[in-house]
């Protein structure tokens, strides 16, 4: 199974967001998200794979996400996608729907608790915000599978501090297995 992503922006208490929507603005990680699930140095396509709840929280004039692949997740076989949007059942479906390029993880809650059990997981591409929301659907613990690699300085927009951070999976220790 080809390796995936993820790619997740939390505040302090890992909270994802509230009523299947983001409760901040951060103009800046948006476009860090574009760029990192656009950009493929072969030139292939990337892929985005995500639950029908963060479909549904992407505002229609940008359904589905330009120059990626989009994948939806979900339990409704009857579900209408747009033309191109590839409808799977589960991860492992949708991954091997996704093709060449990269894979990216984008969510939700339920979404990102398989795709950190998934062994074929092997980065976390995380927004830390420096902040606390009301938030009623929260990112899974992780710091105990994952190694903080390195963090870009702390950036402020809309009166919100947060910094990016790349977590990469920990191996298994010899005889953990």
């Amino acid at each position: 199974m080809k390796p995936f992503d993820v790619v997740a922006a939390l505040d302090r208490n890992r909270g994802l967001g509230k009523e299947g929507q983001l409760v901040w603005r951060l103009p800046g990680d948006m476009a860090w998200f574009r760029d990192l699930t656009i950009f493929h140095p072969e030139g292939e396509q990337n892929a985005v794979i995500m639950g029908r709840k963060t479909w549904d929280s992407i505002p229609p004039k940008f359904r589905p996400l330009e120059l990626r692949r989009n994948l939806v997740l979900s339990r409704n076989h009857e579900l209408p996608l747009p033309k191109g949007v590839v409808l799977a059942s589960d991860l492992d479906q949708a991954l091997k729907a996704a093709g060449g390029g990269m894979h990216y993880v984008a969510g939700g809650a339920q979404i990102y608790a398989m795709a950190l059990d998934h062994p074929a997981c092997r980065f976390l591409y995380l927004t830390r915000i420096e902040a606390e929301f009301d938030c009623d659907a929260f990112f899974p613990e992780f710091e105990h599978r994952f190694q903080l690699q390195w963090q870009r300085p702390a950036q402020n927009e809309n009166g919100l501090s947060y910094v990016i951070q790349r977590w990469r999976r920990q191996e298994p220790e010899a005889g953990d297995a």
